[in-house]
C-alpha cells in the first residue's frame, strides 16, 4: 500500500514528537510534583522486626505503631509511558508504620497505618533527583536494580545492590485480578537543612492517591540477604509477614507538607 507524501510528513512528525517526548522524560532534571504512576505491579508485605530498633529510626514527632512492623514495597515500571515523566525505573523501599496517622480507604472501615519511610532504592537518577529533595532517604550506592518475575504462579521479588541479591521476597500468587479499591496512603519523610550553622530538621507528609487490584496472594517470605554490617540488616523480620499482596495499582508522588519542625542542639 502506497502513503501519500503527506501522510508520510504527518506520520513522521508523530514519530519524531514521541521521540522527544521520551527523551525528555528520560532526561529531564528538574520535574514539577506530583507526578504519576499507572498500572504498576508491585509486591507489598508487612512483617515484625525489633520495635526499639524501629522507633530509634523515626525523627521527633512520629512514634511507631504497635505492632512494630515494616512495610516493604517492591516493584518495577520498565515502560515510561506509564509515569508522567519519571521514565522507567525499578524500586525497592521499607517504611515503619506509624501510630495515630491512619490512611483513608474508599468505602471501607479499614485503615493502613501510616508509613515513614526508612530504606528507598531507586535505579533512575531522575526519581533519585526528585524524591531526595522531598526528603526521602535515597539510597547513596546508585548500582541497584529490582527485579520481578512470575513463573508457575511463583512471585519472586529481588532487590540487588552491586549485583548481590540483599532482599529477596517470594510468594505464591494467582493470574486474577480483583478486589479493586483506592484511598490515601500517609507516608512520611524528613527534611535536613544547615542554615546558620545549626541542623534543621522538618517532618514532611505524602498524602498519596491511590487504586488498583490484587490478586490472591499466599505463603510470602522476605529474606534479607544483604552483607554483614550493612544497615538492612537491622530491620530483618523476625517473623512471616503478616500481610502481603502482589497488585497492580496506580498512584501519585505529590507535594510534600510539613507537618513539624525542630532544630538540633548541636552546631556544625
Amino acid at each position: 500500500m502506497k502513503l501519500s507524501g503527506k501522510l508520510c510528513a504527518i506520520m513522521m512528525l508523530v514519530a519524531v514528537l514521541f521521540i522527544h517526548i521520551d527523551y525528555r522524560a528520560a532526561n529531564s532534571e528538574e520535574l514539577p510534583a506530583p507526578q504519576l504512576v499507572t498500572d504498576a505491579w508491585m509486591f507489598i508485605a508487612a512483617y515484625k522486626a525489633d520495635p526499639e530498633v524501629l522507633k530509634s529510626m523515626l525523627p521527633e514527632g512520629l512514634e511507631p505503631n504497635p505492632e512494630g512492623q515494616v512495610v516493604i514495597n517492591m516493584y518495577t515500571v520498565p515502560d515510561g509511558n506509564e509515569t508522567s515523566g519519571f521514565g522507567p525505573y525499578t524500586l525497592t523501599y521499607l517504611t515503619v508504620e506509624l501510630a495515630g496517622q491512619d490512611s483513608y480507604v474508599m468505602n471501607s472501615d479499614i485503615k493502613y497505618p501510616g508509613r515513614y519511610f526508612i530504606f528507598y532504592f531507586n535505579s533512575s537518577p531522575v526519581m533519585r533527583e526528585f524524591t531526595k529533595k522531598a526528603g526521602i532517604p535515597v539510597n547513596d550506592n546508585t548500582n541497584v536494580l529490582t527485579t520481578t518475575e512470575v513463573e508457575d504462579g511463583k512471585l519472586t521479588a529481588t532487590l540487588s545492590i552491586d549485583g548481590k541479591p540483599a532482599i529477596i521476597s517470594t510468594a505464591d500468587v494467582g493470574s486474577e485480578l480483583g478486589n479493586f479499591g483506592g484511598g490515601h496512603l500517609n507516608y512520611f519523610g524528613l527534611i535536613t537543612e544547615k542554615p546558620d550553622g545549626k541542623t534543621v530538621n522538618k517532618v514532611v507528609k505524602y498524602p498519596i492517591p491511590w487504586n488498583g487490584g490484587i490478586v490472591e496472594t499466599k505463603n510470602a517470605k522476605v529474606t534479607i540477604t544483604a552483607p554483614e554490617g550493612h544497615p538492612l540488616n537491622d530491620v530483618k523480620p523476625i517473623a512471616d509477614p503478616t500481610w502481603a499482596v502482589w497488585t497492580k495499582g496506580s498512584f501519585v508522588y505529590p507535594q510534600y507538607q510539613v507537618i513539624n519542625e525542630y532544630t538540633d542542639d548541636a552546631s556544625d
